[in-house]
């Protein structure tokens, strides 16, 4: 599988509803950050408990995995 790569806003904007706990829009746009091998930066991996130089695929996954079945995931 060949990786994709997000464009810097859509990023930026991933990065800032993590930042500000917009927990519905973070899963939405994780949906379109799956399979994006842009690096994550190493704040982020730290906070969402994953490796160094991860990619925002995996940060995607990860808040997938964290947010939408989480029932606050509905109102942020």
């Amino acid at each position: 599988m060949s990786a994709t790569y997000a464009a810097p806003f859509v990023r930026d904007r991933f990065l800032n509803s993590l930042e500000s706990s917009d927990r519905l829009l973070s899963v939405q746009l994780a949906l379109g950050l799956l399979g994006c091998g842009n690096p994550l930066p190493g704040v982020t991996c730290n906070e969402l408990g994953l490796p160094v130089h991860s990619t925002y695929d995996c940060a995607a996954r990860r808040v997938l995995a964290l947010y939408s079945t989480d029932s606050t995931a509905k109102g942020g």
